[in-house]
Parts: structure tokens; C-alpha cells; sequence
């Protein structure tokens, strides 16, 4: 991917650079490149650490960002958007794999995070409209480890099985604005949904969660993706695991707290509290 910036007289960009962003291919203002480039520069010693532990490390440097809620979904022609001052969940998650990944393998560009981040969010790496972004974590979780990205953890027959049947996003296409009043966008996502329905996928139940690390066989920095019971879905919320006092907690984008943080709760009391979520899945980066 190669950043198309706009060209602009020298003397403008001293009134202009913090709000620029590059025509039709990536949005992302200066400060965004230059919050990326400091944290590829202080973690870029620490590439010999397990990916676990830098994606762990490289998660913390946004605690306390804003959670702002469907950054991606105010462009028709779908571009790269790239924010370090508002994340949710999933953009949150997104976006530090991408820089663990850049990390490890020794670019330590914006440029190369740029490449990762389209890499990971877009169907086989290639970001070719509304259609191509990896809108489900079944989806997401699927693609990037067939293309080598990452390992899910949780597929040991020894755990729970929820049978997956999405359709979510083709039944209720009023809750999408690039779905609304748009049909063929409708059926191109319910055809895309078909291979995700009547097949049985591992859980971690969520009575499950209060065992020690080695019970659960989860490490600092394995994403965690809370299963859900709604119909039509797979997943409803994504962060990184961390265990603390040898309790499993979830760094994340929280809309209760309306930022990032590494919630003190246990993932198992979190979960406890959630009627509609039934376990875990956990994603490795590779």
C-alpha cells in the first residue's frame, strides 16, 4: 500500500499538517503517524520478546484513548482509516496487532503498520470495498490464519461447542448505513455469510475463566473474543488478555468507560455479569 499524500505548499503545512489526511487511499492525521512512529521506536528493542508479550506492551500505550464507536463506517469507498485518539473494540485490536506485527518483522515504519492494518482488516490482505472487510471476528479470526497471521488457541476438543449461523448482518441491514437501502450490498454480504452457518466452533465456557493460566492455557497478549448468544452473531466484544494475581483479566476499548483500559475486573466476573455472552475464544499472533 502506498501512502498517497496530497501536495501542499510548505507554508500551509504549518496551519494544516495536524488535521491531513491522504486522498481516497488512507485517512490519518500527522499526529497519528508521528504516536505510531514513537511506539514503533520504544518497542522496536524489544522485538526478541515473545508476540504475546509486545502486543501486550504495545496495547498499553493507548490506555486511555477515546472509545468512539463505527470509526469505520462513514466512507462509501472504504478507505484505510487509521486513528490513535479514537478506537473501539475491534480498531483497538486491529491496530496494535498491526504494529506488534511490523515490529517483528523489523519495519518499523508507519508505512509498514499501514500495510499490516490493511493486511489483517480486509479479506486475503486486499481492501476492495465495503464487502472485503473482515466484518465478523469468525470471519477475521479465519482469514488470518489461513494466511498464517495468527492461531486460535481454543480449538481443543476438550472445550464447549456453539454452533455458529451468521446472518446478522443480512437480516438487519438498517443497523449498517453501507447495507441500508442497498440490496446488492445485502446479498453480497449474506452470500459471504453462507460458509458461517451449522458449523459447531470451540469455546472457553465462561464458568471456566476462574481457573489458574495453565488450566486455561492463555498467555499475556492473546486476543480474547467474548462468544455471544444473540442470534446471527459469533462475537460481541475483542481485547487482550492479561493475568493478573493469577486472575485472567481483558484489556480493552470499553464503552462503559468510554476508554481503554485494563479492566481491574476479572474476565470471569465480567462475563458473569453478561446474560448474553457465554464464553471466550482466544486468538494467538503469530
Amino acid at each position: 500500500m502506498y501512502l498517497k499524500m496530497k501536495r501542499v505548499p510548505t507554508i500551509m503545512l504549518l496551519f494544516i499538517l495536524p488535521l491531513l489526511t491522504t486522498a481516497q487511499e488512507i485517512i490519518y492525521t500527522s499526529n497519528d503517524s508521528i504516536t505510531i512512529e514513537r511506539i514503533l521506536q520504544r518497542h522496536s528493542c524489544h522485538k526478541h520478546k515473545s508476540t504475546g508479550e509486545l502486543a501486550l506492551a504495545v496495547a498499553g500505550e493507548f490506555i486511555g484513548c477515546r472509545y468512539v464507536a463505527g470509526t469505520l463506517e462513514n466512507d462509501s469507498y472504504e478507505p484505510l482509516f487509521i486513528s490513535c485518539t479514537k478506537l473501539d473494540c475491534t480498531t483497538f485490536v486491529e491496530l496494535v496487532t498491526a504494529i506488534t506485527l511490523s515490529i517483528k518483522e523489523q519495519e518499523n515504519t508507519f508505512a509498514a503498520v499501514c500495510r499490516n492494518l490493511e493486511k489483517i482488516r480486509y479479506r486475503e490482505g486486499k481492501r476492495t470495498g465495503y464487502a472485503s472487510r473482515l466484518h465478523y471476528t469468525s470471519w477475521w479470526i479465519a482469514d488470518n490464519e489461513e494466511r498464517g497471521t495468527v492461531e486460535e488457541v481454543t480449538t481443543d476438543s476438550k472445550y464447549r461447542y456453539n454452533r455458529l449461523n451468521l446472518d446478522f448482518m443480512s437480516t438487519h441491514p438498517d443497523s449498517y448505513s453501507m447495507l441500508k437501502d442497498n440490496p446488492s450490498m445485502q446479498a453480497r454480504i449474506a452470500e459471504l455469510e453462507k460458509p458461517f452457518r451449522d458449523i459447531d466452533i470451540p469455546y472457553i465456557p465462561k464458568e471456566s475463566l476462574n481457573g489458574s493460566k495453565r488450566k486455561i492455557n492463555i498467555e499475556d497478549g492473546d486476543i480474547i473474543a467474548l462468544v455471544t448468544t444473540i442470534k446471527g452473531l459469533d462475537v460481541s466484544h475483542v481485547g487482550f488478555a492479561f493475568w493478573q494475581d493469577g486472575k485472567l483479566h481483558l484489556m480493552h476499548a470499553s464503552s462503559a468507560k468510554g476508554e481503554v483500559i485494563m479492566d481491574p475486573t476479572t474476565l470471569f466476573d465480567y462475563q458473569k455479569g453478561k446474560s448474553k455472552q457465554c464464553g471466550i475464544r482466544a486468538i494467538r499472533i503469530k
